[in-house]
């Protein structure tokens, strides 16, 4: 089956599969997530979800005015698009019931039931009712996005460091045949990914610049800038600039000797611990106590000639 089939074979479901939820004092009707599941294995035996965030190794949950909600990603036939799961927070079994809300509300993305949220059916779908079907929607209550608000969006991901790309992605939208029906998707997507992207921790500009990494650069992700920092100090130039400093004879060539390791020499000491296997810190501080001869409670307390005489001993 083709993605554009979908709506056709599954937009109105059998009303055999088709329950009825009292909400509100009104009676709405539902799918249950059994049968979603079985519809989606009918589709593709390897759809799959995942959650957009994890919280301690379970899905995130944010809970607001007594109400718990859920966003993740469902994958049909290659395909991923954003969904929603949304309940009462006291729920006895919530996370089952975020899950089960999720996938109904996901898999109508794709056009699955979708006549249960719309209140429309089809003529020609095979469970279609005897009501008349809906007069045609006129185009222009469903007008394309004009090229100066798509480069709005544009700019907006750009301002928050995000790949606009990957969100129209995660929204399942076409930017080049954007209508303003696909916009809803595209700003729960934008405003999923500039909150998750926020939450990361900042690097703080006096690193970056300490070890000269390139500010123009997305390196907001403290692993990121470890890597660059290992990256930068574990080449030749490194071992180079330390033997240099450390020729033959064993007298050491540094200007201050007794002043307090530079930023450079720190970073470069730690990714030579990192290179000999000296990962702990408690191993590493126990290290430059015993070359130094004294008492090191942090890389911090040490010179410029001790750090340096630290990684002349570590380079390769």
């Amino acid at each position: 089956m083709k993605l554009e089939e979908i709506l056709g074979a599954y937009g109105v479901p059998d009303p055999k599969i088709v329950g009825k939820l009292p909400k509100a004092g009104n009676s709405l009707d539902f799918v249950g997530h059994a049968d979603i599941t079985r519809i989606l294995l009918t589709i593709d035996p390897t759809w799959r979800w995942v959650p957009i965030a994890w919280d301690n190794g379970r899905p995130s949950i944010h809970v607001e005015n007594g109400i718990a909600t859920m966003w993740g990603e469902l994958t049909i036939l290659g395909q991923a698009r954003l969904g929603v799961g949304s309940v009462r927070a006291d729920k006895q079994e919530l996370d089952k019931e975020l899950i089960g809300d999720f996938l109904r509300n996901a898999a109508m993305r794709f056009g699955i039931c979708l006549s249960l949220w719309t209140k429309q059916e089809w003529d020609d779908n095979a469970h279609a009712t005897t009501k008349p079907a809906p007069k045609p929607v006129a185009l222009a209550s469903n007008p394309p996005v004009s090229a100066e608000n798509i480069e709005r969006f544009k700019g907006a991901c750009s301002d928050a460091a995000l790949d606009w790309r990957e969100i129209a992605n995660t929204a399942g939208v076409n930017l080049d045949n954007l209508h303003e029906s696909d916009m809803d998707l595209l700003r729960a997507a934008y405003s999923t990914a500039k909150r998750l992207w926020a939450s990361k921790p900042v690097v703080k500009a006096e690193i970056v610049d300490s070890f000269q990494i390139n500010p123009n650069e997305q390196i907001l992700d403290v692993g990121d800038v470890l890597a660059k920092v290992v990256d930068l100090f574990a080449g030749a130039e490194v071992i180079e600039e330390s033997r240099n400093n450390h020729p033959a004879n064993g007298t050491p060539q540094i200007k201050e000797p007794g002043a307090p390791a530079t930023a450079p020499q720190l970073g470069k000491l730690r990714a030579l611990c990192g290179g000999a296997g000296i990962t702990s810190k408690e191993d590493q501080l126990s290290m430059a106590s015993d070359h130094t001869k004294r008492e090191i409670t942090s890389f911090n307390d040490l010179t410029k000639k001790e750090a340096s005489e630290l990684i002349g001993i570590l380079a390769p």
